[in-house]
């Protein structure tokens, strides 16, 4: 068989994979997000299945069980803590009277709407950055959007139970039996290629477990320091800093673009919160500091958190993960953002034990090599 015929038939077989994926990605998606969990829940399983009660020897099943329960727990926890706060946010949001805040607004951006109009002179006098601003913050909080949202995740809900509970059963048993994931990925793999891909899910496996743990960590440690940093220097009250502060962690997750989102509208909503207490406050002073606060807590993660927390993970070079997380944007929205570079790491690591004879393969697996020289 020639080089181009073998080529075609890879690239058949590759369309017809990705079509299937297409076709049940429901059932595909449960399946990953599945295997997610029990990464996650993968040091748990390891260390309930080590401990020992005298003679007795804690069950796989019970240890998968227990692991399930710790990270429903969590999840539930989550919930429960910052529901309410968005709930209560919600509520002293919509007693604020934006008109007056409008007001407040228009002395201290005075010389902006001036420059802008200078810049724009075809621009309608009645346009000001504030009635903008506010324009925004109403559609955000409009009523309509909540109801919206509201049948949005009820429906949401009642058409996913059948998906949650497919979830937790897969998990369960992924986590009971430690190589079912990889025995079900075999069964799609010609045998010749069995070790090669043996290989690739435990190095996979292995670099998505630092990976989850390692953003778990900068979350958490993200949340805290904006919550502290939010409420303690820039004044803002307890509850809407917890969200912020939570808000920046999650968005954190994506590189580059997630930090400057959560740091633009972790600004905004500050403003607008210590404005809607009747706090007298200097406008410029308070974004420098708010905006501050978000850049600080940034260049922490970067210099500090980052280098310990990602010391074992997969390096790649800024520009690939910049592209790919634009490409994933595109393709995927907010979800395909998050997902991006663990999905990426997956390729990579496939690429490599498969197509290592191609230069392009070389040039984006290099720094893998380096990685996993350094452990």
């Amino acid at each position: 068989m020639n080089k181009l015929s073998r080529y075609i038939i890879i690239g058949t077989v590759t369309a017809g994979i990705l079509f299937l994926a297409w076709y049940f990605s429901d059932i595909l998606t449960c399946i990953l997000i599945s295997a997610v969990l029990a990464l996650i829940g993968k040091p748990a399983m390891g260390l309930l299945t080590s401990l020992r009660i005298g003679k007795l020897k804690i069950s796989p099943a019970i240890a998968s069980l227990i692991t399930l329960i710790i990270l429903g727990a969590i999840v539930t926890g989550l919930i429960m803590f910052i529901i309410p706060l968005i709930g209560r946010i919600v509520t002293e949001m919509s007693t604020i009277n934006l008109d007056e805040i409008n007001r407040k607004l228009a002395s201290p951006l005075y010389m902006y709407n001036v420059k802008m109009h200078e810049m724009f002179p075809t621009m309608d006098k009645d346009i000001t950055i504030e009635t903008m601003l506010m324009d925004q913050v109403r559609s955000i909080f409009s009523f309509d959007l909540f109801t919206g949202a509201f049948s949005s995740v009820t429906s949401f809900l009642v058409h996913s139970f059948v998906s949650a509970f497919t979830i937790v059963f897969v998990t369960f048993f992924f986590l009971k039996d430690n190589n079912t994931f990889t025995e079900m990925v075999l069964l799609f793999v010609p045998e010749k290629y069995e070790m090669n891909t043996r290989r690739a899910i435990e190095s996979v496996n292995s670099l998505l477990i630092r990976y989850f743990t390692g953003i778990s960590v900068e979350i958490l440690c993200i949340a805290v320091l904006n919550t502290i940093g939010l409420n303690l220097i820039g004044g803002v009250n307890f509850q809407m800093a917890v969200v912020l502060a939570f808000l920046s962690g999650v968005l954190n997750v994506i590189p580059y673009i997630g930090p400057l989102v959560a740091g633009i509208f972790g600004t905004l909503m500050g403003v607008i919160s210590l404005y809607s207490t009747g706090t007298d406050i200097v406008f410029g002073t308070m974004v420098i500091t708010l905006a501050a606060i978000f850049v600080a807590t940034h260049l922490i993660d970067v210099f500090i958190f980052q280098p310990y927390i990602y010391s074992n993970s997969v390096k790649a070079h800024p520009l690939e993960i910049f592209l790919v997380i634009l490409i994933a944007g595109n393709v995927g929205g907010i979800i395909g953002m998050l997902i991006a570079i663990p999905a990426y790491t997956v390729i990579r690591v496939f690429a490599r034990e498969f197509f290592s004879q191609f230069r392009l393969v070389q040039k984006l697996t290099d720094r893998m090599e380096i990685t996993e020289g350094e452990d």
